[in-house]
């Protein structure tokens, strides 16, 4: 029979297209609509932080919000922004240069330190992507079956296969007609880059996305990894022996070995979400992978997720953030503003002494050793312990 794997390209392209949502186009194209300016960006409801180097920061939020500072956070300026789509995730790999993602297929670049941004793909163009490949896949799957059908000799289980094939390819490509019509409702949620040309974003329903430019050209590449039902991508990080891993739903880890060109399927043994994954130093080992998501779920692996083990986070809220800080400690945080750390060398996660109930959604540490937070009411300070210091919003 054909080899099954056929299936992978077809199902990983487009099932996110199909099990994607529909919604009625809005009247106004946020993708259109410049971020408001306001006096009140700080206290905004931020999703992710990230550092341009030395004392600057960069967080983005809702409403197409990126906020930054020059000065450790003490001061926060409102960028121009071409969007007011909610932001999900930001990454700079130099002082100038970075990126950011969000919803109906955003992803805005800045060359000035985030005072600016610019688009370059949106959920419009994505779509059309989408269909490309839809297309290209149905039209492979037809020559592949008349290939079959002209033989004398082939095998008619071959045949019913890819028969079968060709049905759910067209099938799909129906789906994806319907859903792209409803416009640009996919978001994305985390962005990496490697250096300022080679970068990845990832997203909802499973949507991979590459470039090698700097963004110039996005290529949707979901088929280099076997995610047949099109789960979620939630977060990629980098590991210190090049590899990289993507957190993702129902209980899936995605490991490369290769820069991204293919990815393994890592299952640690639990079947809701994983937000993130901390890369800890652990010794001889290397380092230690911290998969954390639902209901405080947390679990290890030293072998690069070869195995894994369940580990004990100290909590029953969900984490949605985690960050590994300068000393070692690996720094948790979630809803109900729960904050869980570990200090290098233990194995135990303790709770911080933390009165703001707020959600946690993005932690960044400064050099100070001061401990950057964004979530519901815009950003905050502690100290590495967790312990609430004096936030941005209080000193303004």
């Amino acid at each position: 029979m054909m080899n099954s794997l056929h299936c992978i390209p077809l199902r990983a392209l487009l099932a996110f297209a199909v099990l994607g949502f529909s919604a009625p186009a809005s009247a106004i194209d946020l993708l259109e609509l410049p971020a408001v300016q306001s006096g009140a960006a700080s206290r905004a409801l931020l999703l992710d932080i990230t550092s341009l180097g030395e004392e600057s920061l960069a967080a983005v939020g809702t409403y197409g919000v990126i906020i930054v500072s020059g000065d450790g956070g003490s001061s926060w300026d409102q960028a121009s922004v071409p969007a007011s789509v909610t932001l999900t995730g930001v990454h700079f790999p130099t002082a100038e240069k970075g990126w950011a993602v969000g919803h109906d297929g955003l992803i805005l670049h800045s060359a000035d330190g985030g005072k600016t941004w610019q688009k370059q793909l949106d959920g419009h163009q994505l779509n059309e992507q989408i269909m490309a490949v839809a297309e290209r896949i149905v039209e492979q799957v037809r020559g592949e079956l008349e290939a079959l059908q002209a033989q004398e000799d082939a095998d008619e289980y071959d045949v019913e296969d890819a028969e079968f094939m060709l049905e759910e390819a067209e099938f799909m490509l129906e789906g994806a007609l319907d859903d792209t019509s409803a416009g640009p409702v996919r978001p994305l949620l985390d962005v990496w880059f490697r250096n300022e040309n080679e970068g990845f974003a990832v997203g909802s329903y499973g949507m991979l996305l590459h470039t090698i430019n700097g963004g110039q050209d996005w290529e949707l590449v979901s088929d280099r990894m076997d995610n047949a039902e099109a789960f979620h991508l939630n977060q990629i990080v980098p590991a210190p022996d090049g590899a990289l891993f993507i957190a993702g739903e129902a209980g899936f880890v995605y490991r490369s070995s290769d820069g991204g060109q293919t990815w393994d399927s890592l299952e640690p043994g639990y079947e809701g979400s994983f937000y993130g994954i901390v890369v800890a130093p652990n010794g001889a080992a290397g380092y230690e992978l911290l998969a954390y998501g639902l209901r405080g779920n947390l679990f290890s692996s030293n072998d690069r997720g070869e195995s894994w083990n369940p580990v004990e986070s100290g909590t029953a809220v969900t984490l949605m953030s985690g960050a590994l800080l300068n000393d070692g400690t690996v720094y948790l945080a979630g809803q109900g503003g729960n904050i869980m750390t570990r200090p290098s060398g233990e194995n135990a996660f303790r709770a911080a002494n933390n009165p703001d109930r707020r959600p946690i959604s993005g932690i960044e540490q400064l050099a100070t050793g001061e401990v950057m937070l964004v979530g519901l009411g815009g950003v905050r300070k502690t100290d590495q312990n967790g312990e609430p210091l004096a936030s941005a919003n209080e000193q303004q």
